[in-house]
């Protein structure tokens, strides 16, 4: 799978940093599937949307600041976001990165500290 594809910028300003009061007024974007029209609207007004049968899945996650910048020893920039971690410690993470030439044993540094990451092993997709 391309998971390029689903890349995007999403600038800070657009992320909610407080939750809707009253909670239904939060922001609705529906997609007219049919024309490809895109039509701004309020959460309150869902059940005009939902027909007989429609399953409505709720989704209570909350976004993790999970994108790290880093550069490779030879001054490559590297985007890396976590996945899972693996360890107790938090020392260890499946992730997925991109940048050019990355294979297992290649070594980094993030960006704005002294902390150093390397690539242990390499998966699917870009996973590591």
């Amino acid at each position: 799978m391309r998971t390029d594809l689903f890349d995007y910028e999403l600038p800070k300003s657009f992320i909610a940093q407080h939750a809707a009061e009253p909670r239904d007024s939060s922001r609705l974007l529906v997609l007219d599937r049919a024309t490809g029209r895109t039509e701004h609207c309020r959460f309150s007004e869902i059940g005009a949307f939902l027909r007989r049968g429609d399953l409505l899945v709720a989704n209570d996650s909350r976004v993790v600041p999970a994108r790290l910048r880093a550069h490779k020893a030879t001054g490559g920039a590297v985007e890396i976001f976590l996945l899972r971690q693996l360890d107790e410690e938090g020392r260890e993470w499946r992730c997925l990165v991109r940048g050019r030439g990355l294979r297992a044993g290649a070594r980094g540094q993030l960006d704005g500290g002294p902390v150093e990451v390397e690539i242990v092993s390499e998966g699917h997709g870009g996973q590591r």
